[in-house]
């Protein structure tokens, strides 16, 4: 792992500067059109409630998607690395791939400063193979109120400024992961500004979680309007359910039928919720992220065919806080229903993406 500062990213801030004090919606849509083709690889994972497995999903769908590139690469096929953002102060992001009060723990400074004060763009680079992150903590908790102040001078123009910035970098990259925090709605509109492709993550059965999905429909509406018009739910995925003879049981059976009622009368496509799910295996997950470890890199740690990508010697067999190995049917269960769930979330962002290329006037990719 190091630190990479990207070179040649231009300030943001002088560019809304320009605007007369707020700018006018004219001046707001020219500035998205310019943006959108460039963030087309942006996918957020948010939702308008808290404790759904928001950051655990985000964390194994980059890691998953990265080991896919690193695949490619092996095989002598071009590849681009992953990027992981967290946006939310009190989230698990850098615990979950073992950066949490390492050296590279800025507790958010430098991101802070990249969106909020035109401060140069870092990233820790090779935190997995092909998998970059740049790291959050408690200082993004002035994250929000610093976009609120730089509203009242641009507008809604300050809730480009992430985008702005990701639009810069995005062609180093093959996806770019946003997580960001439910609570916070100057956070998250700043997300879904920059984001193509939003997944929520559902991991309750109570009308809360119902009310966070609608909370993400209006703020996703609103966002539309006027700072993302490709802004769409690509999916809706299930965490934390359980199974029985591998499949599902009646209490996602009627979580699922809640969901479908509610998008029904939203005039959304039932569709969004993805067929596959992850199922419950709460000691398991802890372990994942205590250890800094996604299910896939556990799995294979514990099938004892992980090798350290630094020095490619076979990583110890993990142990649980009892000393006990952890068991390789389950670890590997577990990364399996990841498996699923991100190759089903990337079979939609790609076709959505043919879909808006075709709108472009350029034509579909594979």
């Amino acid at each position: 792992m190091k630190l990479y500062t990207f070179p040649d990213v231009t300030a943001r801030m002088p560019l809304l500067a320009e605007f007369d004090d707020a700018p006018t919606d004219k001046e707001v849509d020219a500035l998205v059109a310019q943006l959108r083709p460039r963030l087309r690889n942006v996918i957020g994972v948010t939702i308008g409630k808290g404790g759904q497995g928001k950051t655990t999903l985000a964390a194994n769908v980059a890691y998953m998607l990265a080991e896919e590139q690193a695949a490619r690469a092996a095989n002598g096929k071009s590849a681009k690395p992953i990027l992981y953002i967290e946006l939310d102060a009190n989230g698990n992001g850098r615990r979950e791939f073992g950066l949490q009060e390492g050296e590279f723990d800025d507790d958010g400074a430098r991101l802070l400063k990249a969106i909020t004060f035109d401060g140069e763009f870092t990233v820790v680079r090779d935190v997995k193979p092909y998998l970059d992150s740049a790291v959050s903590g408690s200082r993004l908790g002035d994250l929000s109120s610093r976009i609120s102040r730089i509203s009242m001078a641009h507008g809604s123009g300050a809730y480009l400024l992430l985008a702005l910035l990701l639009a810069q970098i995005s062609h180093f990259y093959r996806w770019i992961i946003l997580d960001f925090s439910p609570g916070d709605k100057e956070t998250q509109r700043s997300g879904m500004a920059a984001a193509t492709h939003h997944v929520a993550p559902v991991m309750d059965s109570d009308n809360g979680t119902l009310d966070g999905l609608t909370t993400l429909a209006q703020l996703l509406r609103r966002t539309r309007k006027v700072l993302n018009p490709e802004a769409e739910i690509a999916a809706i995925a299930f965490l934390g359910f359980n199974k029985r003879e591998e499949k599902q049981t009646a209490q996602l059976e009627i979580v699922r039928t809640k969901i479908e009622d509610q998008l029904i009368a939203a005039n959304l496509d039932p569709g969004l919720m993805l067929d596959g799910f992850v199922r419950k295996a709460e000691g398991l997950a802890t372990l994942c992220r205590n250890q800094g470890r996604p299910a896939r890199e556990m799995a294979m740690a514990a099938a004892g065919e992980l090798k350290d990508h630094a020095t490619g010697e076979l990583v110890p067999r993990p142990r649980d806080e009892r000393g006990r190995l952890v068991e390789k049917a389950p670890a590997i269960k577990l990364a399996s229903d990841y498996g699923d769930l991100v190759g089903d979330l990337i079979r939609r962002v790609r076709a959505r993406n043919n879909v808006l290329r075709e709108k472009d006037g350029q034509g579909a990719v594979a």
